[in-house]
C-alpha cells in the first residue's frame, strides 16, 4: 500500500506526527509526567508502574481545597467586604460615594476575570458572577431599600436594573454559559418584584418563560428551563402574597388586576416544549421535569389565586385551568404521539377538573359527574394509548366512591352510577386493551368486582326488601346473558357469585320476615336459575370432554 502514496500525502502525515509528538510532550511536561520516548532501564520492560504515594489523594484533597474552595470563599467575602463598605457609607450620608465603590468594584473584579481567563480560569468565572452581583446590587441601592435614593424616578431605577440583568444575559450567550444565563433569569425575575406593579411585574415573568423556552429549544438549556419555571410560579405566588419582596406585609392581595391572564399564559408558554419532544424524552430528566414542574407549580398558584382573591368563584376558575391543562395535553399528543406529557397534563387537567365539579354541583349529586369524569378518562387514555392514566383513573376513582360512602348521604342516582360507570370502563378496556397494550386484566379485574358490589349495594338500597332477592337473582340472569352474547367468562363468574350471594341472603336475612307469597317466588326463581346454570355447566362439561376425545 505504501507505493501508492505520494510525496506530499507522506509529508502531510509526518507534520500531522510531529504536531501530535509536540502536544503529547507539553501534556507530558504539565502533568510532570516522564517523557514517553524515555526508555526503560534493563530488566524493567513489562514491569507494572508502583503505586502511587499513599498521600496522593490527600494531596489532591488538598489542592481541590485550596483551588476551588478557596476562591468560592474569597470571592463570597470580597464580596461582602464591598457591600459593607458600601453600606457604611450609605449611613453616612455618602450615597454617591458608595455607588462609585460598587461600581468600581464590579468593574474590577470584570477586568480582573478578564485577565485571569487564561491562566485562572475557574476563578475568573466566579469573578464574572460576582461582578454583576455586585453591579446589580449597586443598581438597586440607588433608588430602592434606602431614604435617600440617588434615582428618584422608580421607572428609570426599574429600566437601570433590566439593563444589567440583559448584559448578564449577553454575557452568558456570548459565552454560552448556562450558569450565567440562570443567573440572568434570576435578576429579571427579581426586578420584576422590585417594580411592584402587577402589570410590569406579570408581563416580565411571560418574558422570562418565553426566553427559557427559546434557549431550551435551541441551545439544549433544559436545567435553566426548570430553573425557570420554578422562579415563575414562585414570583406568581410571591405576588399573591402581596409581594413581600417590594417591603409589604405577607397577606393576600386585595385585587387580582387579571393576574390569571398572566399564570395561563405563563402556563402555556411552559407547555410549549413538549410540542418537539421525541420518543426518548422520557428517559432525560430534565425534560420530564420541565412537564412535571410545570404542571405542579400551575396547579399550586392556581389553587393559591382561588384561595386569595377567587374564593367565591373557585369553580369556574379550576375549570378554565382544566380546559387550558387538557388542551395542552391535546395538542402535544397530535404533534408528537410521545405518551408521557400528554398524559401528565390530562392527570392534572382532571383534577382540575374535579374540583369544579365539586363546586358547581352539590354533594352526593357530584358524585355522579366524577363518576362520568372517570369514564372520560379511560376514553382519554384510550386515545393516547396510556397505561399511566388508566392506572391513575382507577386508584382516584376507588378513592372517589371510598369518599362517597364515607362522607354522602345515600343517594340511588349516585349508587347505580358507579355501577354503570365500572361496567362501561372495564367493557371499554376489554374492546380496546390492545390500544393500552395491557398485559393483565387486573384493572379491569377491579372494575367488574366494582360493579359486582354496587348492583348489589344499589338494588339492596332501591328496593322495597321483599323484592331484594328476586332483583338479584335477575342480575344473576342478566350478567349470564351478557356472558353468552360477549362469550366472556368473566360475567358468567359474575353470575355465579351473584347467584351465591343471593342464596346466603335469602337464607340468613329474607327466611324469615319475607311474606309468604314472595318468599315461594325468590325461592322458585332462584331454585329456576340455580337449576339452568347447572345444566348449562353439565352441557358445556360435555362438550369439553367430546373434544378431549
Amino acid at each position: 500500500m505504501a507505493e501508492h502514496i505520494s510525496d506530499s500525502e507522506r509529508e502531510a502525515i509526518l507534520q500531522s506526527l510531529r504536531r501530535l509528538e509536540k502536544r503529547i510532550a507539553r501534556l507530558e511536561q504539565h502533568l510532570g509526567l516522564p517523557a514517553s520516548d524515555s526508555e526503560p532501564a534493563p530488566g524493567q520492560e513489562g514491569r507494572v508502574p508502583a503505586a502511587p504515594p499513599t498521600g496522593s489523594e490527600e494531596a489532591g484533597l488538598e489542592l481541590s481545597i485550596g483551588e476551588f474552595g478557596m476562591a468560592w470563599a474569597g470571592s463570597i467575602v470580597f464580596l461582602l467586604g464591598i457591600i459593607f463598605l458600601m453600606t457604611y457609607a450609605l449611613n453616612q450620608g455618602h450615597n454617591l460615594l458608595s455607588a462609585a465603590i460598587g461600581y468600581c468594584a464590579a468593574a474590577g473584579l470584570y477586568v480582573l476575570a478578564r485577565v485571569w481567563q487564561r491562566a485562572f480560569p475557574y476563578l475568573a468565572r466566579i469573578f464574572v458572577s460576582a461582578s454583576l452581583l455586585l453591579a446589580y446590587y449597586t443598581t438597586v441601592r440607588l433608588h430602592y431599600f434606602t431614604s435617600a435614593p440617588l434615582v428618584e424616578n422608580r421607572h428609570v431605577a426599574l429600566v437601570l436594573l433590566l439593563l444589567v440583568a440583559a448584559l448578564q444575559l449577553f454575557l452568558a450567550l456570548a459565552a454560552r454559559s448556562q450558569v450565567l444565563a440562570a443567573l440572568a433569569v434570576l435578576l429579571g425575575l427579581t426586578s420584576a418584584l422590585l417594580s411592584d406593579a402587577a402589570h410590569v411585574m406579570l408581563p416580565l415573568v411571560v418574558l422570562h418563560a418565553v426566553l427559557a423556552v427559546y434557549l431550551a429549544l435551541r441551545r439544549g438549556w433544559w436545567r435553566l428551563l426548570n430553573l425557570t419555571v420554578v422562579l415563575s410560579y414562585l414570583a406568581h405566588i410571591l405576588w399573591l402574597l402581596n409581594n413581600p419582596v417590594a417591603g409589604h406585609p405577607i397577606g393576600a392581595v386585595a385585587e387580582h388586576q387579571y393576574n390569571l391572564a398572566y399564570l395561563f399564559l405563563t402556563a402555556a408558554v411552559f407547555a410549549w416544549p413538549p410540542m418537539f419532544y421525541g420518543r426518548e424524552a422520557h428517559t432525560d430528566a430534565a425534560r420530564v421535569g420541565a412537564v412535571f414542574l410545570n404542571c405542579l407549580g400551575f396547579s399550586a398558584a392556581v389553587s393559591l389565586a382561588t384561595l386569595a382573591v377567587f374564593r367565591g368563584d373557585f369553580a369556574p376558575v379550576c375549570l378554565e385551568a382544566c380546559g387550558l391543562l387538557l388542551a395542552c395535553s391535546v395538542g402535544q399528543w397530535l404533534k408528537t404521539h410521545v405518551q408521557f406529557a400528554p398524559a401528565t397534563y390530562a392527570c392534572f387537567g382532571y383534577m382540575a377538573l374535579s374540583v369544579a365539579i365539586y363546586g358547581f354541583a352539590k354533594v352526593p349529586e357530584a358524585f355522579v359527574w366524577l363518576a362520568l369524569q372517570s369514564f372520560l378518562v379511560v376514553s382519554m387514555a384510550l386515545w393516547f394509548r396510556s397505561r399511566t392514566l388508566v392506572v391513575a383513573n382507577a386508584v382516584i376513582y376507588l378513592g372517589i366512591l371510598l369518599a362517597y360512602w364515607i362522607s354522602s348521604p345515600l343517594s340511588n342516582l349516585v349508587n347505580f352510577g358507579f355501577a354503570l360507570v365500572a361496567l362501561a370502563s372495564a367493557r371499554v378496556m376489554n374492546w380496546k386493551r390492545e390500544r393500552l397494550t395491557l398485559r393483565t386484566d387486573g384493572l379491569r379485574n377491579v372494575y367488574l368486582a366494582i360493579t359486582f358490589v354496587m348492583v348489589l349495594y344499589s338494588l339492596y338500597h332501591a328496593l322495597p326488601g321483599s323484592y331484594v332477592a328476586l332483583s338479584w337473582t335477575a342480575t344473576a340472569a342478566a350478567y349470564f346473558l351478557l356472558s353468552l352474547l360477549l362469550k366472556n367468562v368473566k360475567y358468567r363468574w359474575m353470575s355465579l357469585f351473584t347467584l351465591v350471594a343471593t342464596v346466603l341472603y335469602l337464607f340468613v336475612v329474607d327466611l324469615a320476615r319475607l311474606d309468604p307469597k314472595f318468599r315461594v317466588a325468590a325461592f322458585l326463581f332462584l331454585g329456576l336459575m340455580a337449576v339452568a346454570v347447572s345444566l348449562f355447566y353439565t352441557r358445556l362439561r360435555c362438550l369439553m370432554s367430546h373434544r378431549k376425545s
